[in-house]
Order: structure tokens, then sequence, then C-alpha cells
């Protein structure tokens, strides 16, 4: 009865599905853009590792109030990394890094444009787990030497040389400076990342770097990667790092660290306050869009109530009780609802389908992936719409005096 009653009326239905559809997707896809986006940044994270440190002139926190400090800092030196380096314990690997952002390498009469120049020394393949696509790695003659050689991204082999990314052996240009590409990294996309893709960077040796660029500038960064032998190492290779860097800077014991150690769970933590801001916002905007939702089907189950007083009175009259009035129109709301919700769902699905490629097409390591638990979600948030803004109609027809009701027209 309640379906007939629901398929009589078959644009009112519609219309009301649509209301309720537009709610459901609302609060779907922006809790799925934003678990997506989430995962992502986690996944980029991941890959840092939980033992490794970075130690820069920067934290990894919200340093508003404090910018100018941060900024006057000295930023770590190659002396500093040497300290490591030479006395560190329980560690599996240190690396000392310089990067030189927006640069412009040419290669055959082609150019490629803001890339990043990275000055490395020989673990930090070790400690980034980097994969080769053709070639190899910096042997330790050439990195002790500072030889013009270089190790390219994906973005940079086909953008120099596209018609043969398979680039080892030819030489492109680095400031003004010849190199030999030695090796050319897997592809891994940009993703949602802090800094520049892996893509569009160069690996040199970091004395070539310190022979042909003066590191001495203020937009060089300059970075030390610890990697700890395991996460119960952690606490104990920090403090070391603390006492050596000190030590090496000649820090009186009174005098404020003027440098920081950062570490995965710091950047964790900032992302997940980022995320529980958008949520709750995603939250917000939803109310408001299931608000007016339940309110066309309080409407439209009020209308459906009074336009059908005749045929309560009927059915009460043929033995129909209280309960089964209740239960008849509380089933039409819940059905529109839930009915709503899956059309909801479905628009979801299609217009995630439609990012996801768009997302692919743009290069970034990213997927949209709509959960089981935001179906679900969905799902209940329709039969709870459906409940709460049927019932009060539902009670309206249930308690229906039968003669009036007969008498109505």
């Amino acid at each position: 009865m309640s379906v007939n009653a629901l398929l009589s009326n078959k644009v009112r239905t519609f219309l009301t599905m649509m209301g309720v559809a537009t709610g459901i997707f609302a609060i779907s896809a922006i809790l799925t853009m934003v678990n997506s986006m989430k995962y992502s940044l986690s996944e980029n994270l991941s890959s840092l590792g939980n033992t490794t440190l970075f130690v820069h002139n920067w934290p990894w926190k919200d340093n508003s109030e404090d910018w100018f400090k941060y900024f006057n800092r000295p930023k770590v030196s190659y002396s500093d990394y040497m300290k490591l380096k030479n006395n560190l314990k329980a560690i599996s690997g240190v690396s000392y890094q310089v990067s030189a952002r927006n640069q412009t390498v040419k290669a055959e009469g082609t150019s490629v444009e803001n890339v990043e120049i990275l000055g490395v020394t020989q673990d930090y393949a070790i400690l980034t787990g980097k994969k080769f696509q053709f070639g190899r790695y910096f042997s330790d003659i050439e990195m002790d030497a500072g030889s013009p050689v270089c190790v390219i991204g994906q973005n940079i082999a086909l953008g120099l040389f596209p018609d043969n990314p398979n680039c080892v052996g030819k030489y492109i240009r680095l400031g003004g400076k010849k190199a030999k590409v030695i090796g050319v990294l897997d592809k891994l996309g940009s993703g949602l990342s802090f800094g520049p893709s892996e893509d569009d960077r160069v690996l040199v040796p970091y004395f070539f770097t310190a022979k042909n660029f003066n590191l001495n500038r203020r937009s060089i960064d300059k970075l030390i990667v610890v990697k700890a032998e395991s996460y119960e190492q952690l606490d104990y290779v920090e403090s070391e790092i603390i006492g050596l860097i000190r030590a090496n800077r000649g820090m009186k014991p009174a005098m404020e660290d003027n440098f920081s150690i950062n570490k995965q769970e710091m950047l964790m933590k900032q992302i997940d306050t980022i995320f529980q801001f958008l949520e709750q916002g995603g939250w917000i905007i939803t109310f408001f869009s299931l608000l007016i939702g339940g309110f066309s089907i309080f409407n439209i189950m009020y209308i459906s109530v009074k336009e059908r007083t005749n045929e309560i009175g009927v059915q009460k009259a043929l033995g129909s009780t209280r309960s089964f009035i209740l239960f008849q129109f509380l089933t039409e709301a819940i059905t529109t609802c839930l009915l709503g919700g899956l059309l909801g769902l479905l628009i979801l699905f299609i217009a995630v389908q439609i990012a996801d490629q768009l997302v692919m097409s743009m290069g970034l390591n990213m997927h949209i992936i709509v959960s089981a638990a935001d179906v679900i979600r969905a799902i209940l948030l329709s039969l709870i719409i459906g409940l709460v803004a049927g019932v009060i109609p539902s009670g309206m027809a249930a308690s229906v005096d039968p003669v009036v009701a007969i008498r109505a027209s």
C-alpha cells in the first residue's frame, strides 16, 4: 500500500527524493574528498618513516607567531652534518641535502622550468628508498669528488628527451654547468605532499652544488635527515642530535636551541587538525542540506495525510489499527528517504569516477575512493531522516477519527 501510494504520485515522490539525495550527496561527497586527501597525505607521510628525524631551522608546527625568530635561525650546515655522521650511534644512516628551487634545466635545445636541484650525500638514496627506471645512483667516488653527474625525475626526462626518456649517458645543463645523466627515477606522481614533486627534481652530489652554487643564499634550503635503527631508539637519537649540534655550534647550556628536530608524528597532528576543521565544515553544510530535505519530507507527508483522510477513514472502518496506519505512512516516508539516499549515492559514484579520471589525468598520485563507511553512513542518515520527518505526519494519520475521516471529501 505504501509503494502504491508513492507510485500514484511519481512527480511528488521524485522531487522529494531529490531533496534527500542532494543532502546525502553533499555529506558523502565532502567526507569522501576529505578522507581521500587525508589518505593520500598519510601515504606520502608514511613514506618518510616513523623512525626518521628531520633537522631544520623551521619546526613543523604553527609558527606564525614566532615567524621572525625561525626565519633568523642559522640553517643546518655541512659541519653539523659531519658532527652527527661521525658521532651518532643506533642509526641506519644520516644524509645532508641542499635544495635550490625554481631552477631551469636545459638539454638539446629544450628546457624545463620550476625544477628543484637537490645536492645530496651518499645515504640519501638509502634513507628515501629511491627506485630507478633507468641507470643507477652515485658512486662513492662521484660523491666525494663532486663529479658533474646527476639523477633526474620522470617529468624532467620526458620534458628534455621526449623521444627517448632513457637518457642515461646524455648531458644536461644545470645553472650553466653540464652534468651527465646517470639515472632516471621511477615516476611517483605529484600526489598531495609538501614541497615539489619527486618527478621534478634533479639529484646531484653535494660537492657539485658546493662548487657551482652559492649555498649562502637565503633561498637555498638545507636539511639533515637521520634514520634511527628502531622506533624504540628514536628518543635516544633525538637527544643525541640535540647535544651534538649544540656542541658543534658552541651553545651555552642556558641558550635556547636554534634548530628544530621534526618527525612524522608532528605533521600527522597538523594534518589531523586541518581535516577535523574540514569535516566540521562539511557537517555544517550537510546539516542545512538535510534540514531542507527533512522539511520537504515532512510537508509532503503532511499534505499526503490531508489528501487521503477519506482513505484513512475507510481503512479504519475495515479494521485497520492505529499501529497499522502509523506503520504504513512511516514506511512511505522511510522508503522515500531511502530511495533518495540511494539516488544520492548513485550520483556520488558517478561523480567520483569522473573526478578520479580528472585527478589521474592531472598527474596527481591520488585516488578518490568511496569507503564502505561512507555508504553505511548515507543509508543510516536516510533512514533517520525518514523516521524523524515522517513520525509526526504518520501519528496524525493514525489518530484520525474514522467517522470524521469518512465524511471528508
